[in-house]
């Protein structure tokens, strides 16, 4: 078998294995015990089965390679969704788009295969690299799908193949554009500092300077979006094309998020990119773009200000200090138009991880922990392994770092972070033991409380009137679907199978890091109560479903409520499993 043949049969496989696991624990599959293993029985006398066990939040954990369809071995994610179609209520135009962004999936997953590391090299490769490697949403099925790029653009802009390229500059005057930045900066020390020598040249076009922003802009979306869109505006010279970054940019997961690659220490850039991935396009919408820096001041002051958090466990922010953003002067306008029309053009700068770095110290990506290398070893397990010490040390230790934090924030500060693994980064010694963590992502990604915490009191009023606001059991959604549900439930199926690590172990260490949060804290009881941290059972987060029904990606309002909730399912908080799952 050749190895592009291999690589798309491998990733083909993963897929197929990812999906009957995690649809099965949305509901959307049905599989019955049968045989000491699982059969899932479709329209048309179809058959999968396969191996699994049961995990936390009653999830599936499937065996690799266990699958088969009708006898032969399950490798292909397309034919499995074709044979469920009936179930997954698929048809027509939606069961079109599903396969091809599926089959866009399989390619880049294919891509990803062909060059993977070993968890020994990716456990120590510089952050930025190691993130063209990783796998993706570990719960979406269709999780690379990046709809809009063409197979030119995967190998332009795509993670997985390793590109660096430069950023295109545009001016756009004034009147449409709006720039924001933390008190320590400036407009002009900003792009000094981005841009050094180059600043003066990429102004060169501009008869006024002054009266324009300058913008970068993602080479996809000067080609796909601006060119087209903004026609009239580059026409009329509202928006003028000024050339080329010197400096050259590695794309993370997220496509729209780039690290500088030629000068590691300026700032990583988060671009709008109209291409839709997992469940929404990912432009950047104007508010929460523009909030950005104020939203980093305030969590700032709160943190510098807390000796919980400076001193005790050196919970890092990696702050949004400046952004930019431009209202369409025709499509701005019209307020009944879907979001990704509003969210075209805009950049946000945010300090990255390299900089916060000591001597020996290596950073790590959450969303990294449970890669597995083709020599089968996971990261989580190599870095176990490496720091020398008991796993149950190794494992309370990140446990206490991650979650004693995030628990402060909530229970303190009224503070939801979105902490999936894509946004959390250990930062760990030579050895792999844990040091601290630090966390991103604050434009879209921190929510408040539907009452009033007196730190909000310090939030500037044009980032507060921005933000979300949750009841206290909606907001700790934010630790049980991204933390509990979407990290450690895999992260347990990891040290069992490697390490031989009890999965009822790993889940009394999390109950007793967040009861001492209780106990140590009673001054926050009456919020823990209401986060509802130890209820019996907890709302079943199902992303799939939303993202199968297509219902989403149009909407007018981004942050229109999802409907990602189904079901009920055992908060493994509330305590341990009786057939010792959890």
């Amino acid at each position: 078998m050749s190895t592009v043949r291999g690589s798309w049969v491998m990733a083909g496989s993963l897929i197929v294995h990812k999906m009957l696991g995690e649809l099965s624990y949305e509901g959307l599959l049905e599989p019955v015990e049968a045989d000491g293993g699982w059969l899932l029985a479709l329209p048309g006398g179809v058959e999968y089965r396969f191996r699994a066990r049961r995990g936390a939040f009653e999830s599936w954990h499937v065996e690799p390679g266990s699958a088969t369809r009708d006898g032969e071995p399950a490798t292909d994610p397309c034919t499995l969704v074709v044979d469920a179609r009936e179930r997954l209520g698929l048809t027509g135009l939606r069961l079109a788009d599903v396969l091809a962004e599926l089959t866009a999936t399989v390619t880049n997953e294919a891509t990803r295969i062909g060059r993977a590391p070993t968890a020994a090299t990716l456990s120590t490769m510089d952050y930025d690299r190691a993130d063209g490697h990783l796998t993706g949403h570990p719960r979406l099925v269709l999780n690379k799908g990046r709809v809009g790029f063409s197979a030119p653009d995967r190998e332009r802009y795509a993670p997985e193949a390793a590109p660096e390229f430069p950023l295109r500059w545009f001016g756009v005057h004034r009147d449409h554009a709006s720039f924001r930045c933390v008190a320590e900066l400036s407009e002009e020390r900003l792009l000094t500092e981005e841009l050094g020598d180059r600043l003066a040249e990429l102004r060169a076009p501009l008869t006024d300077p002054s009266q324009f922003v300058l913008v970068p802009v993602h080479p996809w979306q000067a080609d796909e979006i601006i060119g087209t869109l903004y026609a009239a505006e580059l026409a009329s010279g509202a928006v003028v094309p000024l050339g080329e970054s010197v400096d050259r940019y590695r794309p993370h997961q997220t496509v729209r998020t780039l690290a500088n690659a030629s000068h590691p220490t300026r700032r990583d850039v988060k671009t709008a990119v109209s291409v839709r991935n997992t469940l929404v396009y990912r432009g950047l919408a104007a508010a929460a773009t523009l909030a950005a820096p104020a939203v980093t001041t305030w969590l700032r002051d709160i943190g510098a200000a807390d000796p919980m958090l400076r001193e005790k466990y050196r919970f890092e922010l990696l702050g949004e200090v400046a952004s930019v953003s431009v209202r369409h002067p025709l499509l701005g306008n019209l307020a009944e138009l879907p979001y990704r029309f509003h969210e075209t053009l805009g950049a946000l700068w945010r300090e990255p991880i390299r900089t916060r770095l000591g001597p020996g110290e290596r950073a790590v990506s959450f969303a990294a922990l449970p890669y597995r290398g083709p020599d089968g070893e996971a990261v989580l397990s190599r870095m176990v392994r490496e720091s020398g010490v008991d796993v149950s040390d190794w494992l309370g230790r990140v446990l206490d770092l991650l979650l004693t934090p995030l628990l402060h924030w909530l229970l303190r500060y009224g503070v939801g972070f979105c902490p999936h693994g894509q946004n959390l980064i250990l930062i760990a010694d030579d050895r792999g033991m844990p040091l601290r963590v630090a966390i991103k992502d604050f434009a879209q990604g921190v929510d408040l409380l539907d009452e009033e915490v007196p730190e909000y009191a310090l939030l500037a009023a044009e980032a507060g009137a921005d933000m979300l606001r949750w009841a206290p059991h909606l907001l700790a959604q934010s630790l049980f679907s991204s933390v509990f549900a979407g990290q450690l439930r895999f992260w347990a199926e990891v040290l069992l199978d490697d390490l031989g690590y009890p999965r009822p172990v790993l889940w009394a260490q999390v109950r007793e890091i967040v009861g001492r949060y209780r106990d140590e804290h009673p001054e926050t009881m009456h919020r823990f109560d209401a986060c509802q941290l130890f209820a019996p059972d907890v709302e079943r987060v199902t992303l799939n479903r939303e993202h199968l029904a297509g219902q989403g990606f149009d909407k007018v309002d981004r942050d229109d409520e999802f409907d990602v909730r189904y079901g009920r399912a055992a908060n493994p908080l509330a305590g341990p499993a009786p057939d010792g799952a959890w």
